[in-house]
């Protein structure tokens, strides 16, 4: 396997635990919300660990300009077939 495919590997693995586990977390409507903040803040810190505050508004502009319902469907992110869930 190339380093590529090793570390496309390894993303998803990370990424169908991390779904897995917040799936066993949600147990009242409220937490979708509570763990949504929590994943968001988490990033936030660790963007501020080598982005200037100038350069997260950028790339939260560029986010709110490029996000939609098709592109970003909820159920492409949901390992429902047992297919690893799609990587942005």
């Amino acid at each position: 396997m190339t380093k590529k495919t090793d570390e496309d590997r390894r993303l998803r693995e990370i990424q169908r635990h991390l779904v897995n586990h917040i799936e066993k977390e949600i147990k009242e409507d409220d937490d979708y919300m509570y763990m949504a903040t929590m994943l968001l803040k988490h990033s936030m810190v660790l963007y501020k660990t080598f982005l200037t505050d100038d350069e997260i508004r950028r790339m939260l502009r560029h986010v709110g300009k490029t996000i939609s319902n098709d592109t970003h469907d909820i159920t492409k992110y949901m390992d429902n077939d047992n297919t690893p869930p799609t990587m942005h």
